[in-house]
This record gives structure tokens, C-alpha cells and sequence, in this order.
């Protein structure tokens, strides 16, 4: 029985530790910095950094220039904030892709 709770516990721990809302998201990269860097998708904005704040592994933001850029962010979300929490990882597409997406809104 106790090594059952100590199964039960450690799984427990993993699942808090485990991001709940690691996800993909793919739109308009918007680089305004310093003041804001954001991602549109059919789902809105998400904050991504801004003057005050930048989410947890930020460095691994594919690289862009000041502007708009269609691309992809992957990491965890807060769907409640609409922010990014951590980034792991994103790549940059041709723009064509999110002109030709009529659900971005841009």
C-alpha cells in the first residue's frame, strides 16, 4: 500500500510539473519591441513579451525583424491572460500562408 501512495505521489508531482496548456499556435508575429511582441491567431492576440515582460525561454523566438511576420510560437499558454508563459520553440513561414488564412485577423 505504500509504495502504491508513493507511485500515486510522484505521478501527482509529474502532472503539476507537465504544462498544461503547451500548445502551437500559428499567425501574425507581430515585433513592436520594445513595447510589445505578439501573435495573432484565429483565437486573438497573445502576448509574447513586452516592455515590462518577457515569457519564460524567450531566446528560443525565431529570429525576426520589427514588423509583421507570419510564423508559429510553440509553448505553454494562459488562456485566461492570453500570454505565452514559456516559449519553446517557433519557425517563420512565407507570408502568403497567413494572407491566404482568412481566419487570422490582422
Amino acid at each position: 500500500m505504500k509504495q502504491i501512495t508513493i507511485i500515486a505521489a510522484i505521478a501527482a508531482a509529474v502532472g503539476i510539473a507537465t504544462p498544461a496548456h503547451a500548445e502551437k499556435r500559428c499567425g501574425w508575429i507581430s515585433n513592436t519591441m520594445p513595447s510589445d511582441f505578439t501573435l495573432s491567431d484565429r483565437d486573438g492576440g497573445w502576448k509574447i513579451a513586452t516592455i515590462e515582460w518577457q515569457a519564460d525561454g524567450f531566446e528560443a523566438m525565431p529570429s525576426t525583424d520589427k514588423g509583421d511576420t507570419c510564423g508559429c510560437v510553440t509553448g505553454d499558454t494562459d488562456k485566461a491572460t492570453h500570454r505565452f508563459t514559456r516559449i519553446t520553440g517557433g519557425n517563420l513561414l512565407p507570408t502568403k500562408i497567413c494572407n491566404a488564412d482568412k481566419s487570422l485577423k490582422f
